[in-house]
């Protein structure tokens, strides 16, 4: 067996290593970051898996549990809609009827997340037409492309089994679709399938976002904008009722939504005193604000939420920097996909800052939401840097 999972291992390996050779438009400088991109995320990947393997977590549960489940019972809990159930159907085959070990089962998963990283890097290419416009653009005196993409909370949650890792690859492979949707087709599918089995609320706020990114686009005509909206509000019709099923909410009034904010928030707060924060108090830009970039230094209570402090403080200081480079103006000159992006993000970063109260599951969540308003903040750093240029001339 040991065997196995040394050959599995290696495989995997090569294959996420030769990923970047799939994709057109990477020069050879683009392949050297994304050569240091790929041990720098599999070296947390060995991290997560030795952090997960000594404290416990998710991914031992979605890994572990299908080698005492039989499979008939998987694929019902799966059909029935339970995310847990798609996870452990999706690890059935590699966990049981292979009976890799829990070590390979996270280097598969890790190739999945440096598959995100992939995607990320490739869209925010599209928008950076040359590096000179972001090259002077440091934080704390490194320049922040592309060594932005190298934050390790993002590849500590998409270097392991779970679902984080498979909602972050799939958002970046919605996106990458609606790029070239024609072409993509399957992308989109995949992604679609994938979100909505795990956690529907996210492909409404993907639909949701996308959609009025479109709606909002100005290069668009006015009947192109009524199909899109059409379009839009079947695929949100069509999975409605089953996200508040999910979510558990009985309607979208505004006492319900309070009601269960409040109770959610309350019981994730108390799931784990030692990074609990009770925001059922604070205002709104403070649940925000703590949903973003906390915990930070006076938060600090282990090894791990020093490294989150630091992270969050270069997030902080690149939030300013995007304030001070003309954002709405940036706004309004970007296309729909940096429009959607920018309301994904804050669309999610709202909704999830109501209802969590633990510093420990924020870093895990915003992992989905965070990368997308860094790809709207390098535009805006872009697009300043050209009418800077166009100004001067």
């Amino acid at each position: 067996m040991m065997i196995l999972n040394a050959m599995v291992c290696i495989v995997v390996i090569l294959i996420g290593f030769n990923l970047k050779n799939v994709f057109k438009g990477f020069n050879e400088y683009d392949k050297r970051i994304l050569n240091r991109l790929y041990f720098f995320h599999m070296t947390i990947a060995i991290v997560f898996h030795l952090y997960i393997a000594a404290f416990g977590g998710d991914a031992q549960h979605y890994w572990g549990q299908p080698k005492e489940m039989p499979f008939r019972e998987i694929l019902e809990m799966s059909l029935g809609g339970s995310p847990s159930g798609t996870m452990f159907l999706l690890n059935y085959f590699p966990s049981k009827i292979l009976d890799l070990s829990f070590f390979t089962g996270n280097m598969m998963y890790a190739q999945l997340g440096f598959l995100g990283f992939l995607l990320l890097y490739r869209i925010s290419k599209h928008y950076l037409k040359d590096f000179e416009s972001v090259a002077n653009i440091k934080i704390l005196g490194i320049t922040i492309f592309p060594w932005i993409w190298f934050l390790p909370n993002m590849h500590f949650w998409s270097g392991g089994i779970g679902k984080d890792t498979l909602l972050f690859v799939c958002i970046a492979a919605f996106i990458y679709a609606l790029q070239n949707l024609k072409a993509r087709i399957f992308w989109m599918i995949i992604a679609v399938i994938i979100a909505t089995a795990v956690r529907p609320h996210i492909t409404l706020f993907l639909i949701a976002s996308f959609g009025l990114g479109y709606v909002f686009d100005g290069s668009l005509k006015g009947y192109q904008k009524v199909f899109i909206i059409l379009v839009f509000i079947v695929g949100l019709a069509s999975i409605f009722n089953y996200v508040l099923d999910f979510i558990q909410l009985d309607s979208l009034e505004t006492d319900v939504i309070e009601e269960y904010a409040t109770s959610k928030s309350s019981s994730l707060n108390s799931e784990r005193s030692g990074s609990g924060v009770d925001t059922s108090n604070y205002p709104l830009p403070l649940k925000i604000f703590t949903f973003l970039y906390r915990p930070l230094f006076f938060d600090i209570n282990n090894a791990f939420s020093i490294l989150a402090s630091f992270e969050n403080l270069i997030l902080l200081i690149f939030t300013v920097k995007v304030f001070r480079s003309s954002p709405i103006r940036a706004l309004k000159r970007s296309d729909y996909l940096l429009k959607g992006s920018l309301v994904f993000f804050l669309l999610g970063s709202i909704a999830f800052s109501l209802i969590l109260g633990n510093l420990g599951i924020m870093l895990r969540q915003k992992n989905m939401f965070v990368p997308w308003f860094i790809i709207f903040g390098l535009w805006v750093f872009h697009y300043s840097y050209n009418q800077l240029k166009e100004n001067e001339s």
